[in-house]
């Protein structure tokens, strides 16, 4: 029989009746509801505090940075990495020291903190940056295969010209001015635009 067929009276016991034999089933809703609510508020705030300590920690690494106290340094991005894992301030970090190693011609120490970011699988287009200058420290450590490795594997559009122009001053290092001029070439035709173009010109007529 429909609901609406009952009168007042009828309706209003009907209703207690279905409470009474239904008050579990609303209690243990009404409490995963609002469980699920200060849960989540309690989610956020937690994301929240973790991304201010992170921040913190990160401020640290800056100001001991800037002091020049890199084996410091070292150390609290270590200490930052175990507590959050991989994210952009560790990404950020690692790129500062390899380049002010890289400054110092300590290439060797370079590569390493370049390698941390490509082992940790940022996006792609981080990932290819790093490469490129990872590459630019094997031309400079005179380890060509591994620059030409490192090269070789950018798959970003935008960065081929630079991965092109890499790979030339690998090959012309090796004495191979065939596939130096080769790679330049490429670097000219895929650089529309790029800044270093005339740069790679020069380099075409000397190899």
């Amino acid at each position: 029989m429909a609901f609406e067929e009952y009168d007042d009276f009828e309706q209003e016991k009907l209703v207690k009746d279905w409470i009474k034999n239904n008050w579990l089933t609303i209690a243990t809703g009404l409490i995963l509801g609002l469980g699920g609510v200060f849960g989540m508020n309690y989610w956020k705030a937690q994301k929240q505090q973790q991304r201010y300590e992170v921040a913190n920690q990160y401020q640290s690494f800056s100001e001991v940075f800037k002091l020049s106290e890199f084996d410091e340094a070292k150390k609290i991005l270590a200490e930052l990495e175990s507590k959050s894992g991989a994210n952009f301030y560790t990404y950020e970090g690692h790129l500062l020291l390899a380049k002010e190693f890289a400054n110092k011609g300590e290439l060797d120490k370079a590569a390493a903190e370049l390698k941390k970011v490509i082992d940790d699988k940022p996006d792609q287009l981080m990932t290819d940056v790093v490469k490129l200058r990872l590459a630019r420290v094997y031309n400079g450590m005179e380890r060509y295969d591994d620059a030409l490795a490192q090269a070789k594997s950018i798959t970003t559009e935008s960065l081929l010209s630079i991965a092109q122009e890499i790979q030339g001053d690998a090959q012309f290092a090796k004495g191979n001015s065939k596939e130096a001029v080769s790679a330049y070439e490429n670097a000219v035709d895929k650089g529309d635009g790029y800044s270093g173009k005339r740069n790679i010109e020069i380099k075409i007529e000397n190899a």
